[in-house]
């Protein structure tokens, strides 16, 4: 296995340079050449039984997998949306008492309308999948399945690993696949996949149905419409017919058939009927990834302005957000605090519009004001992940580097989901003189976003401080040290 893990390698990792489509496709087409084994019968979900993989060797290989993505751009690092995408995933899983594995949920930056599953319980969601769907529905359907391929193993069964098999290799071809650029990623994809590709679908359909039935079950436990599912079917199943050969790459890696939404329809119809409300906090983010992903501010401003004018919305707050935002951006402060006083004065609690508050006094020369906003919002949402990042940038850029520094030390006791916390930390030890903390900090910010070199330089120039005390320096020779290791794993031929 470890030869063809290495072919993959050579022939994959050229491609993970850039983001430009993503090919979930790819990764079972070489795992089917590795592993060449026939359908597995699966355990119901939770069960952590058949498969050579260990729960650490997967939780290493989805951090590395996520690393790499990082590296090329490919997430989309924003706190509200890691916060929501998070809070759905969770609500999603909840209602499952006996699930005990965390998950770490993310936006790629990737307009295609796809959603992937890694070993480790690490679940990508495109962010052209909120673009696609009109309801919050059709989103956690998607979100739900992809949940149900990680308790299930599906990915970790299609990646068992040999005994002593290289862990970072196999991390680096997956995200190397994952990432596949153009021609090379898929000519390559394509090379290594011969001769394997009808056997991968029949394991896939096996696996697809499974995650149905599971993901159905976790609609309607978490509150969710069950039929959610079978009605995301239908529209991928209409929108597939304007794509042509091009289908979007979800439906290449989940194909949808008439027998599989008739399946999804009659498993939802065993629940009770239910009518899940809306939530304004999709449409917000729907709002928010607009303006965040777009290429002319001032256009989108425009398109938002005459949304608004012509009531072509689907939330007016929603719509109002948006336009707030987009003015923010394109540096228009005064333009846009009636429409954030109006949604402040309707919903003073809710963070995206204390953050959009506090941009607008920070962005209006205000800093002392925007600091209040923080300070009461996290006396009502303690330790909240969202405004802990953006109090902390703001005590930074007001020059208020110690107050910073003391709050993201006591957040940082847990590891976070976002490497730019790190970075946060270091510009804020480096302002205060602390430089061997600076550049470790800093070293843990590069290493989370797949540059281990840089990581390395990094700690290489904290281990040269000279106000380090033993456990300081023995930390960082030891980290030091793991960072070497895997990039020598890698570069072995």
């Amino acid at each position: 296995m470890r030869d063809v893990v290495k072919l993959c390698l050579r022939q994959l990792v050229p491609a993970a340079l850039g983001l430009r489509q993503l090919m979930p496709a790819a990764l079972g087409m070489c795992a089917a050449t590795v592993l060449g084994a026939s359908e597995i019968r699966l355990p119901d979900i939770g069960d952590s039984g058949a498969g050579a993989m260990s729960p650490i060797e997967e939780q290493q290989i989805g951090e590395a997998v996520v690393r790499n993505i990082r590296r090329a751009g490919g997430v989309i690092d924003d706190p509200l949306l890691v916060q929501y995408i998070n809070h759905m995933g969770y609500q999603l899983i909840a209602a499952r008492r006996e699930q005990t594995r965390e998950f770490n949920f993310f936006v790629v930056n990737d307009g295609g309308i796809n959603a992937f599953a890694l070993p480790g319980g690490y679940i990508g969601i495109n962010y052209g999948l909120f673009q696609a769907f009109d309801t919050e529905n059709e989103l956690a359907a998607v979100v739900a399945h992809e949940i149900a391929h990680v308790t299930q193993r599906h990915h970790a069964r299609a990646y068992e690993m040999q005994s002593g098999s290289n862990l970072p290799v196999l991390a680096a071809m997956i995200a190397a696949m994952l990432l596949g650029a153009g021609d090379i990623g898929q000519a390559a994809a394509a090379s290594v996949a011969a001769g394997s590709i009808q056997h991968q679908l029949d394991f896939t359909r096996g696996n697809e149905m499974e995650a149905d039935r599971i993901g159905i079950s976790l609609l309607a436990d978490a509150g969710y419409d069950p039929h959610s599912m079978a009605s995301t079917f239908e529209r991928m199943a209409r929108e597939a017919r304007l794509y042509g050969p091009q289908l979007p790459e979800f439906l290449r890696t989940h194909p949808v058939s008439e027998t599989r939404i008739a399946e999804a329809r009659s498993r939802a119809d065993r629940y009770q009927p239910r009518r899940s409300t809306p939530r304004p906090s999709y449409f917000l983010m729907r709002a928010r990834l607009a303006v965040l992903t777009s290429r002319d501010i001032d256009a989108t401003v425009k398109r938002f302005r005459k949304n608004l004018t012509n009531h072509s919305y689907m939330n007016r707050d929603a719509e109002g957000y948006g336009y707030a935002l987009a003015l923010l951006q394109a540096k228009k402060p005064a333009e846009a605090r009636p429409e954030v006083e109006r949604l402040r004065e309707k919903e003073p609690n809710r963070i995206a519009y204390q953050i959009l508050h506090a941009q607008l006094e920070m962005l209006d020369s205000k800093p002392d004001q925007a600091q209040r906003i923080y300070e009461d919002a996290l006396a009502l949402s303690p330790g909240n992940p969202t405004l802990t990042y953006y109090y902390a940038e703001t005590l930074i850029d007001s020059g208020k580097p110690r107050k910073a520094n003391a709050l993201l030390k006591d957040f940082l006791r847990a590891p976070p989901s976002q490497p730019a916390f790190y970075r946060l930390l270091s510009e804020t030890e480096s302002q205060l003189g602390n430089l061997a903390n600076a550049h470790e900090a800093l070293a843990e910010y590069y290493y989370n976003v797949g540059q281990t070199h840089q990581a390395i330089t990094q700690l290489t120039l904290a281990r040269q401080a000279k106000s380090m005390d033993f456990y300081q320096s023995a930390r960082i020779e030891a980290r030091l040290a793991q960072f070497k290791d895997e990039l020598a794993l890698l570069s072995k031929k």
